[in-house]
């Protein structure tokens, strides 16, 4: 009961059965989102976040929260989806009960996809509200293969 308290808005209710089974709205919404990457299609991708995304990727500190516009032009200025960073092949799994993306990244004239990023999905009303990212290139995450 106390955890629950001091939980933000919108983050797992406690009080739901614990699962691996993601709900079909979690697998559309994350089929979408690998689709998104997959395609480089920045509008789907930005469509399938909130104007309230809280967004964390690990190991830096600190949650922004921000618009899907913003989310989107952030990781596009800092190189992804650019010539180099647009090679995608993404697989579908769970992080703790949790609905996540693996995406590997092959860089121009690499036959291979190399681990990359995980991220870790909470879905709200067939959005994502919330993104973690997990840097996950050259670590052993998961049981995931290094490369696809």
């Amino acid at each position: 009961m106390t955890m629950r308290e001091q939980l933000p808005d919108r983050r797992l209710d406690w009080r739901s059965p614990a699962t691996h089974e993601l709900s079909n709205d979690e697998r559309s919404v994350v089929k979408s989102y690998i689709d998104a990457h997959e395609r480089n299609d920045l509008d789907g991708l930005m469509a399938l976040l909130r104007d309230d995304l809280r967004f964390v990727m690990l190991p830096d500190p600190g949650t922004l929260i921000m618009t899907a516009k913003d989310a989107v032009d952030g990781w596009v200025s800092s190189g992804l989806f650019q010539h180099g960073y647009d090679g995608w092949c993404c697989i579908a799994t769970t992080v703790n009960r949790m609905p996540a993306a693996v995406l590997y990244l092959r860089a121009p004239d690499d036959p291979e996809y190399h681990l990359f990023t995980i991220a870790v999905l909470h879905i709200v009303d067939g959005k994502i509200a919330e993104l973690t990212g997990f840097d996950a290139t050259d670590k052993p995450w998961l049981g995931l293969p290094a490369t696809l």
